[in-house]
């Protein structure tokens, strides 16, 4: 056990001091800042994740509805929603359009830490999350790093990319992210790393 803690150790300091796995704070939206202050795009996360397979948690924080209809990365190991789907509709402020609202789930960052042990990893390993175009990531890891966790990346694209600003695909997720940079992803998914495996059992989803 020793050893294995210390080649964990050696990982994360070779992770965290590689120019291969980061994205420059001054890149990334000021509101996308995390306490970690730790970035990549997704080529980088593909590196990261495809290089370390047994030692990196790749987490897709998307909810289910969204894994389900729009497809999920192949190198994730577990779909663990951040926010959950919801039924309330809330309307915008110009009384046509609105969305349904993504109550929080509250057994987030314990759900975490079952993906972590299932694999034999801890609080201390490298986790990275993604979420649909970046801006949902943040917000998980700021609740990871409350709970303690200590090495989590931010995938600062998302799965779909960002939208575009202008042309003829403005306000369309076409720019960057997993999708688009061409990374290995599809719409069959894997039982084994959907989030009912790793709920803690008083919520967990219903499973096959």
């Amino acid at each position: 056990m020793a050893i294995q803690s210390l080649q964990r150790f050696g990982l994360c300091i070779a992770l965290l001091t590689s120019p291969a796995f980061a994205v420059d704070k001054s890149a990334v939206k000021e509101k996308w800042h995390t306490p970690f202050d730790l970035y990549l795009s997704a080529r980088e996360a593909y590196d990261m994740k495809t290089q370390h397979p047994d030692t990196v948690l790749f987490l897709d924080v998307r909810t289910i509805q969204e894994v389900h209809y729009v497809g999920i990365a192949d190198q994730v190991d577990a779909n663990i929603p951040y926010r959950l789907d919801g039924e309330t509709w809330r309307s915008k402020s110009d009384g046509v359009h609105g969305s349904f609202s993504r109550p929080l789930n509250t057994d987030f960052e314990t759900a975490v830490g079952n993906a972590l042990r299932a694999r034999g990893l801890d609080k201390h390993s490298p986790v990275i999350i993604m979420c649909t175009s970046g801006s949902r990531a943040p917000h998980a890891a700021a609740a990871l790093h409350d709970a303690g966790f200590t090495r989590v990346y931010t995938q600062v694209e998302g799965f779909e990319g960002v939208k575009a600003t202008s042309g003829p695909d403005e306000g369309k997720r076409v720019v960057a992210g997993w999708k688009h940079e061409g990374l290995p992803w599809s719409y069959d998914l894997v039982a084994a790393k959907m989030y009912f495996n790793f709920a803690p059992a008083a919520a967990k989803p219903e499973a096959p």
